[in-house]
């Protein structure tokens, strides 16, 4: 997807106008020097978009789910499953907190992280936040494959909407809500791109 604000003609530019083009494009977007955070529910696909796009912004990637894995040397499916997800979501902050300390980054955050007020307070000072917005049909018609290695998700399926619904609570004071296509990563990068493009101007 083309920057609106850059309307170069493919056809009749010369290549010096498009590389300039490009180069106000990539400027725009290294203006917005605060963390990239990915939000949203489970199976939204923030990790496998969260690396592409850091690939693109040639930025370091983090998955805090992966960071409070390595750091404790358990899963997280393995501390859910024995009963101990206050003690995860202490973790997952102190994690979070961590990687907000450091240069900006693309983080993909855990599909609750922002059920914690003091996440959700060091995201809007540090981050620009990202909401990877699912319907809940969707959701719904992914659960099979969601629920294999989500405990969270190991419940009747009442149970499983309430929880979506008291997340989408939590993604409401993101920067931009965005309905990526999961399917093409390309696609779904230009889509992020485009929001940052426009918060940076």
């Amino acid at each position: 997807m083309r920057d609106e604000a850059t309307p170069v003609s493919p056809v009749t530019a010369s290549n010096e106008e498009l590389a300039e083009s490009e180069r106000n494009i990539w400027a725009r977007e290294q203006r917005l020097d605060r963390h990239i955070a990915l939000v949203g529910f489970m199976g939204a696909g923030k990790s496998s978009l969260g690396r592409a796009l850091a690939d693109r912004l040639q930025r370091p990637f983090f998955d805090t789910d992966l960071c409070v894995q390595e750091s404790q040397n358990v899963t997280v499916q393995e501390l859910f499953a024995s009963g101990r997800e206050a003690e995860f979501r202490t973790l997952e902050a102190a994690v979070i907190g961590e990687l907000l300390a450091g240069p900006p980054a693309v983080l993909s955050l855990g599909g609750g992280a922002l059920m914690s007020d003091s996440v959700r307070a060091s995201l809007r000072e540090r981050c620009f936040v990202i909401h990877l917005y699912l319907s809940w049909a969707e959701v719904r018609a992914s659960l099979d494959g969601l629920r294999v290695e989500r405990p969270l998700l190991q419940r009747p399926l009442a149970d499983v909407h309430s929880l979506y619904l008291e997340r989408q609570k939590t993604y409401r004071d993101a920067d931009v809500r965005i309905h990526a296509p999961r399917d093409d990563i390309e696609r779904a990068i230009e889509h992020v791109l485009y929001a940052l493009r426009r918060a940076a101007r």
